[in-house]
């Protein structure tokens, strides 16, 4: 009860007389049952438990595994049990039933009884029983039902007689020899079998192929080469010279060099931008993706949005595009999105933050892209103030998002 360790028979004298000994001796006698019973639950159960798990199925002298229990400096002792002895503790366990006991002159020998098994193998016995009852029911029933068509004249016995055989009969016998094919003629057919899947796989390859729907980044691959193609064949027409006159088509005519000598110039550099090195971007009216997978049951994966709102710098509210759910994410679950060629776009990260513009291509090997800036800090200078544009080139995919039309 005092829990307390002596080192020596002087120190547990002295521990006998303090005055925590006597105070915890006054409450032993006051209800010694309870003390004794809740000590000798918890050393049985640390029997049991060794004898479950290190003795299962093993048949182990008893005085072992009690050794094997007082080596935990936090035992509860025999003394403090109802058990004065270990035998009487073992014949216990035999009494109820938990422990195999056999005495022999080396002492008591014990051996783990599984009930858990011995109730498995119990039910296991029943259900056969039941199934061998059920099938003993069923031919019971069909037994029944011979007798009955027996009665009813409905049934006869299978008669078996003897082989009659007629005098001066044969029997012949006729065996059908066929030709085996020969192995070039087999060879021929496993040739053509094989040269007929091979076709079959080719044309569903080249039907899938077709029927394939190209991705976003694949379309705008394909738009890029397209518009390169149509002005590769204008330049080499004959009206890729401009020889209008009037004094619009001078205007159009007078934009397009302006904008192309702007492109030939050396790439300007942007004004100092504060937050240039930022990780934040999101913004308000950007077009963003939403790459939570456990959301909505994965409803909003992979769609698209409009950002209302920036809460903080990490967080914003958005506007679904497909059935215009309200929903607020952190900007882990979020990525930009790309324009198609000619669209319109925000800088959100990098030097060039801050800045809108029109998508101007896709390089697909260095995962970049070239816009024309036409909007931002740097129009705002007295030098670049009159430019209609400034194209920039290398930008990261990360770097620029799809602008909302109706912002």
């Amino acid at each position: 009860m005092c829990q307390k360790q002596c080192r020596d028979e002087n120190g547990f004298k002295c521990h006998r007389m303090s005055e925590g000994h006597q105070r915890a001796m006054q409450l032993f006698i006051q209800r010694p049952g309870k003390f004794m019973d809740e000590f000798s639950r918890e050393f049985e159960e640390e029997f049991m438990k060794l004898m479950r798990t290190r003795y299962c199925r093993t048949r182990v002298l008893a005085n072992s595994v009690y050794n094997n229990v007082v080596c935990d400096r936090h035992h509860i002792h025999m003394n403090s049990t109802i058990w004065v002895t270990l035998s009487e503790f073992v014949q216990y366990l035999g009494a109820t039933q938990k422990c195999k006991i056999e005495h022999t002159p080396k002492g008591w020998y014990v051996e783990y009884i599984d009930h858990e098994e011995l109730a498995k193998k119990e039910e296991e016995a029943k259900r056969r029983k039941i199934e061998k009852s059920q099938e003993d029911a069923r031919m019971e029933q069909i037994q029944a039902m011979v007798e009955e068509s027996r009665r009813r004249g409905g049934f006869q016995e299978p008669e078996y007689t003897p082989l009659q055989r007629e005098e001066g009969h044969t029997v012949a016998l006729t065996f059908n020899k066929t030709q085996p094919e020969s192995k070039e003629r087999k060879v021929n057919a496993l040739q053509q079998l094989h040269e007929q899947l091979k076709q079959e796989r080719l044309s569903k390859s080249g039907s899938q192929a077709e029927k394939r729907k190209l991705s976003a980044m694949e379309a705008l691959v394909l738009e890029a080469e397209q518009r390169k193609q149509k002005a590769a064949a204008f330049e080499k027409s004959p009206f890729s010279d401009y020889k209008g006159t009037s004094p619009a088509d001078k205007g159009d005519w007078r934009e397009r060099k302006e904008t192309e000598e702007s492109h030939t110039s050396p790439q300007p550099r942007p004004p100092q931008h504060k937050y240039a090195g930022a990780d934040w971007w999101l913004q308000p009216g950007l077009i963003v993706k939403v790459m939570h997978k456990t959301l909505g049951d994965g409803k909003y994966y992979k769609q698209k949005g409009v950002v209302k709102t920036v809460d903080g710098r990490y967080s914003a509210v958005l506007e679904m595009l497909e059935g215009g759910a309200i929903l607020k994410l952190d900007q882990e679950y979020l990525e930009t999105v790309i324009p198609p060629i000619g669209g319109r776009l925000a800088v959100v990260l990098g030097e060039w933050r801050g800045h809108e513009g029109r998508l101007e291509g896709l390089d697909m090997d260095s995962y970049s892209v070239q816009v024309t800036l036409d909007t931002g800090p740097l129009f705002k200078q007295e030098r670049h103030r009159g430019c209609r544009g400034v194209l920039v080139k290398g930008l990261p995919y990360e770097h620029v998002c799809k602008l909302n039309k109706q912002k």
